[in-house]
């Protein structure tokens, strides 16, 4: 690499990467601590008991496990065909970022079981929310790397196109599931289950868009 070719000081994608992979270890860490423990002696002897109850917790913490190690992976993926960063792209990291951190609070909330029907909308809507501007913020990256050439030599843009939508196509869903949560409230969950559907909905239908313009091509 030549002087030239160097990044601009703070616009270097492997210390980005980096910093990134720290932020999401630790969020994805932290989402264990929220689960809640027995303190008092009855919860003790019957422990099987205190699991029951709290199995909602359980569920969020792998809800948000999941949905976070997704982050992360397209993350990473992406960063492994970057030849730079922009300012842009560097920008959408203080929403990622700042939204990963908030993640284990936002899932000790939704974890809640107790709440008031007003309150347990709110928590649900901050969960999904949170979620959504995850999944948004990837899309965005995706979609910047892409217009603004930031991928080296050699990296699929078939793929990173694919990724885009199904970011966008995930971080749309969660966004209204969290604007539904207000009157559905944890109605809105059946939402979520939805995800992985429609991330091979999205696949199969870029998929049908490419093989028809490939025919189209073929045929002109």
């Amino acid at each position: 690499m030549t002087g030239d070719d160097k990044p601009r000081p703070g616009l270097s994608a492997e210390r980005v990467g980096v910093f990134t992979d720290a932020i999401f270890a630790i969020a994805i860490t932290l989402l264990a601590l929220e689960i809640p423990r027995p303190e008092e002696p009855e919860q003790l002897a019957d422990l099987g008991h205190f699991l029951s109850e709290h199995a909602g917790a359980f569920a969020g913490f792998a809800l948000a496990f999941l949905m976070l190690w997704f982050n992360w992976r397209a993350h990473h993926t992406l960063f492994d065909q970057l030849a730079r960063v922009s300012q842009a792209v560097l920008a959408v990291h203080i929403p990622l970022l700042l939204f990963s951190a908030f993640l284990p609070y936002a899932t000790g909330l939704f974890a809640l079981e107790e709440l008031p029907t007003d309150a347990r909308s709110i928590a649900v809507a901050l969960f999904g929310g949170t979620e959504a501007v995850l999944m948004l913020c990837q899309g965005l990256l995706y979609t910047l790397t892409l217009r603004q050439g930031l991928y080296a030599v050699g990296a699929s843009t078939t793929r990173m196109s694919t990724a885009a939508a199904i970011n966008w196509g995930i971080g749309v869903l969660w966004a209204v599931s969290a604007m539904l949560a207000f009157p559905l409230g944890d109605g809105v969950t059946l939402l979520w289950l939805a995800t992985p559907l429609l991330a091979l909905a999205i696949l199969y239908g870029m998929r049908l868009r490419r093989g028809r313009e490939s025919r189209r091509a073929s045929l002109g």
